[in-house]
């Protein structure tokens, strides 16, 4: 199965991402609605993709990137393939898919990931970095980071 990676370009699409969001982290992870969406998803700075599933032509994954063009660094988060649609490496072709994007623009990547998701992050070439283990909403995340292929 094939994966299209494109940047959210409508707000039809910006609300596929949404809802893609809120089934994940929401309903499945039983995260806070109200905290899933923050100033970030509406900055100017930030690009929200989405993943497209082009046999069954639906979309099932999602992620965003906050740039910072001045350091020259991406944030990757609310990287997120809903339920059905795992074990089909389509978060690998998603996080492929927006590193490909930005790559020209940063040197370098990070984000925050839940800790039982390292090792998915991992096989993407990301790092764990020396940071301690922090708790959003409860969850432990650690910080991982990786340098830009250009």
């Amino acid at each position: 199965m094939t994966l299209l990676v494109t940047s959210v370009a409508t707000p039809a699409e910006f609300q596929q991402a949404k809802d893609i969001r809120l089934r994940v982290f929401h309903e499945e992870q039983g995260f806070d609605p109200v905290l899933e969406f923050d100033e970030h998803d509406n900055e100017p700075s930030t690009i929200h993709f989405l993943g497209k599933d082009i046999e069954q032509d639906k979309y099932v994954a999602v992620g965003r990137v906050l740039m910072d063009e001045t350091t020259r660094s991406a944030k990757i988060g609310r990287v997120a393939v809903l339920q059905e649609c795992r074990g089909k490496s389509y978060g690998v072709a998603l996080m492929e898919g927006m590193e490909r994007h930005i790559r020209d623009r940063v040197d370098s990547l990070k984000l925050s990931a839940q800790l039982d998701k390292k090792g998915f992050y991992e096989k993407c070439g990301y790092q764990r970095t020396p940071d301690e283990i922090h708790l959003d909403e409860g969850v432990p995340h650690c910080w991982m980071a990786k340098a830009a292929k250009a």
